[in-house]
């Protein structure tokens, strides 16, 4: 029996990327849709390889938002991701945004400082494999008045031919360094004025 077509007005409308449009689940705050602008999409081919390299390791992954597979739209086809949302239902921010909000409010970075460093712990841990650092592809969601955890909602995976770290641990550390360091490097070289040389000293140690 064919599934029900999701209608998507433009007041669902979330935000655009280069290769894809993102728009809120009609019924469900929790759930977003997102649109690719032409297939095939490398990038989004890669991110599903992904995920379907990773099974059922993927729900236990905190970093990793959910995945829910193809739906069709009223905009033609679309794929079901999870919405990172705050407990309160607001929008999670970017650490772009926070990074920024610390520019101005200087209380606000001992704050962004521990996300930072549980961002690291977590990501070791997990090992996801990413494809960019860009800091607006990690969501920071509350997940209580006190407690916060960061999303990646993009760019991951890896274009390899034969992607040995989607299947050896071995490799997935390897990659996770050098993503982390990339990641540590950009920090030291946009926001060298918002964090201290000790503090990314300690970021970067691995």
């Amino acid at each position: 029996m064919p599934t029900e077509k999701i209608i998507i007005t433009d007041d669902l409308y979330l935000g655009m990327g280069t290769h894809k449009t993102v728009y809120a689940h009609p019924t469900d705050p929790h759930l977003c849709i997102k649109i690719l602008h032409s297939t095939p999409d490398p990038d989004f081919d890669k991110e599903i390889r992904y995920r379907k390299a990773l099974g059922k390791r993927a729900d236990s992954m905190t970093l990793l938002t959910g995945y829910f597979g193809e739906v069709d739209t009223s905009k033609g086809k679309g794929y079901l991701f999870e919405r990172v949302v705050d407990f309160d239902g607001k929008p999670s921010k970017t650490l772009l945004k926070l990074f920024d909000e610390a520019f101005v409010d200087k209380t606000k970075l001992p704050a962004v400082g521990k996300i930072l460093l549980d961002f690291k712990r977590t990501y070791f841990a997990e090992k996801i494999l990413l494809a960019g650092i860009d800091a607006d592809n990690y969501l920071v969601q509350r997940i209580s008045p006190t407690e916060n955890r960061v999303r990646i909602i993009d760019n991951v995976g890896t274009s390899a031919l034969i992607p040995l770290a989607y299947h050896f641990d071995m490799f997935a550390k390897k990659r996770v360094v050098k993503y982390w360091r990339k990641f540590v490097a950009d920090l030291s070289s946009h926001y060298w004025l918002l964090f201290t040389a000790e503090f990314l000293q300690q970021l970067a140690e691995v």
